[in-house]
C-alpha cells in the first residue's frame, strides 16, 4: 500500500513563498496496529510525537509543524527531524544523505523551483553579497544526522516493512504566485493546482494495482472535492464516501488501482505522512524567509526581520518603502496580490 501526505505552509502571508510538502511511503497492505496513516505506534520508539520522551533521546519528533517550530530552539528541532527523514528517503535524486551540511532549500526543492526563486535577488544564495547572506545560509543548513538517529529510524522502517519513497517540498515565489492567481482567478485555485500536481506524482509511484491512501490537509473551508479530483485524474469517476464538517473522503478506480483520498482538518496531527509534509513545507518557507530577510538587512542592518504575515508585513513594507524604490523592486514581484 502506498501512503501519500500533503500539506502547505504560507497560504495566508502577504510576503514570502507559498510552500507545499509531500511524503510518499510504502507500507504493508494490512497494518498491524491502527489505520494505515497512523504510523506513530508502528515506528515508535524511533519516532515520537513532540515533545519526545526523555528516555528516548534519539527519537525523531514528527508532528504538526507548528508544535515543532516553537520555543527558543524551534528551527533546530524542525531541521533535525526533517534531516533525519531526508537521510532515509530512497530516491536517488536526494541531494542530502545526512553527512555534509546542505541548505534546506537545496535538499527539499526540485531544481526548477530553486531556479524560479532565484529570479528574485532575495531568493538567491548569499543574495547579492548581502552581509548577512552567509549567516542566513548557515542558520538554515540541515544538521548532520547522528548515526544512532538515522540507523534507528532506518531499522524501524525496515522492521515494519515501511519505505520512504519520496520526501520533499515545492515552493512558489510571490512573483509566480501572483501570475497564477491572475491566470486562475483565486488563491484557492492556485493552491489546489499544486496539490493536484503532488497527488498525481504520488499516485504515479504506485506499483500496478497497488492500493493508495492519500491524506491532504483541508483546503480552506472547502468540503466538496469530487469534481476537483475528477479533473485531477483526467475525468476519472469519483465516489464520494463522506463529506462532513471535519473531513471528506473519496474513492477512485485508476486502472484497477484502488485510490482513497481524504481531506481533513488538522490532518498533520492525525496522519504521520501529512505531519512529515507539514514539516517539509514549513522548513522550506522558513529557509526562504531567512534569505528574504538577509537580502533586505544587507541593505539596512537596522531593519527588523519579518515572517511575512499581514500585520508585520505592512510594517516591513512601510519601513522599506524608500529602500525598495532605490533598488527598483517591483511590488508585483514581492507582495502577494491576495
Amino acid at each position: 500500500m502506498l501512503l501519500i501526505g500533503i500539506d502547505e505552509a504560507g497560504y495566508g502571508p502577504l510576503l514570502g513563498p507559498l510552500c507545499h510538502g509531500a511524503s510518499v511511503l510504502r507500507v504493508p497492505d494490512a497494518p498491524s496496529n491502527g489505520p494505515p496513516h497512523d504510523l506513530w505506534p508502528q515506528l515508535a520508539p524511533a519516532v515520537s510525537r513532540c515533545p519526545a520522551p526523555k528516555e528516548f533521546p534519539h527519537a525523531v519528533e514528527v508532528d504538526d509543524s507548528k508544535r515543532l517550530y516553537a520555543g527558543p530552539r524551534k528551527l533546530e528541532r524542525l531541521s533535525r527531524s526533517v534531516a533525519a527523514f531526508l537521510a532515509c528517503r530512497k530516491e536517488s535524486a536526494s541531494l542530502y544523505r545526512g553527512g555534509a551540511a546542505a541548505h534546506a532549500l537545496v535538499a527539499l526543492l526540485p531544481v526548477g523551483d530553486l531556479e524560479r526563486l532565484a529570479a528574485d535577488p532575495w531568493g538567491c544564495e548569499a543574495a547579492n553579497g548581502a552581509p548577512r547572506g552567509a549567516a542566513a545560509e548557515s542558520e538554515t543548513a540541515l544538521p548532520d544526522v547522528e548515526a544512532a538517529v538515522r540507523d534507528g529510524l532506518l531499522e524501524r522502517l525496515a522492521a515494519q516493512q515501511n519505505g520512504l519513497l519520496y520526501y520533499g517540498a515545492r515552493s512558489m515565489s510571490a512573483r509566480d504566485y501572483n501570475a497564477r492567481v491572475a491566470a486562475l482567478g483565486s488563491k484557492a485555485a492556485v493552491a489546489w493546482e499544486r496539490v493536484a500536481e503532488l497527488l498525481r506524482a504520488g499516485v504515479e509511484r504506485a506499483l500496478e494495482r497497488e492500493p493508495v491512501v492519500a491524506v491532504v490537509d483541508r483546503q480552506g473551508g472547502r468540503k466538496a472535492y469530487a469534481a476537483l479530483l475528477g479533473e485531477c485524474f483526467g475525468g476519472a469517476f469519483v465516489w464520494t464516501l463522506e463529506e462532513k464538517k471535519e473531513s471528506s473522503s473519496y474513492k477512485l478506480d485508476l486502472d484497477g488501482r484502488d485510490v482513497r483520498v481524504v481531506f481533513r482538518e488538522q490532518a498533520d496531527g492525525w496522519s504521520l505522512p501529512v505531519a512529515l509534509a507539514s514539516m517539509a513545507a514549513k522548513l522550506a518557507r522558513e529557509a526562504a524567509m531567512a534569505r528574504f530577510n538577509a537580502y533586505f538587512q544587507g541593505h539596512d542592518e537596522k531593519l527588523e526581520p519579518t515572517a511575512g504575515y499581514y500585520t508585520d508585513a505592512q510594517r516591513f513594507l512601510k519601513q522599506t518603502m524608500k529602500l525598495r524604490k532605490a533598488l527598483s523592486i517591483d511590488d508585483a514581484h514581492l507582495v502577494r496580490a491576495r
